[in-house]
């Protein structure tokens, strides 16, 4: 049942997507600079946005110190790899910008401490809709990630409820041009404003 409940969920947000609302992608990226735990991170998880995703790229300007990693699909698995000036992208499957492994340092689920995770949708107690294949679910399911989990999206994909079956992971918080949402107090409280 949650499967196909996830599929229907999956085309009706594809299908809004046309039709969405227009933020300003900068609001997500101002709201993380703002924000105490990125701040406080000394090692952050970003990623290559598809066109419907929020841009997390513009972090990297304000790295400073702060080591960042990059997803690379290798097989049924993610493996991370860390950022420097002189890396070159690939590109990957489903026509993603990835790490090209032969430039860029290999890392492990160990090293993040904070990890902003792309997703179809999200719900008000960290429920996370991804694309179906499990790659995120099955990263932050590590024993050795220990680190925050921050879903980004838009505004509207921020939703009551999303299906979630026992092996979904759910986020800490969730990151929208509107504010800062933590799971589980979404309904309870507004958003932190940075």
């Amino acid at each position: 049942m949650i499967p196909a409940e996830k599929q229907r969920l999956r085309a009706r947000m594809r299908a809004l997507w046309q039709d969405a609302p227009q933020e300003n992608p900068m609001e997500v990226i101002e709201r993380i600079l703002t924000w105490d735990r990125w701040r406080g991170a000394r090692s952050v998880l970003l990623f290559s946005p598809l066109a419907d995703e929020p841009d997390p790229l513009p972090l990297l300007q304000d790295a400073g110190e702060r080591r960042c990693f990059f997803p690379r699909i290798e097989g049924e698995a993610l493996g991370l790899y860390l950022h420097h000036p002189e890396c070159r992208w690939i590109t990957g499957p489903h026509g993603l910008r990835e790490p090209d492994p032969e430039t860029w340092e290999r890392g492990t689920a160990g090293d993040i401490d904070l990890a902003l995770i792309p997703g179809l949708a999200f719900d008000t107690s960290g429920g996370r809709l991804g694309r179906g294949r499990g790659f995120y679910d099955r990263l932050l399911a590590d024993p050795s990630f220990l680190g925050v989990k921050a879903g980004l999206c838009q505004s509207w994909r921020l939703l009551e409820r999303v299906p979630c079956e026992e092996r979904d992971i759910r986020v800490d918080l969730v990151i929208t041009p509107g504010g800062i949402h933590p799971a589980g107090s979404m309904l309870d409280k507004p958003a932190e404003r940075g």
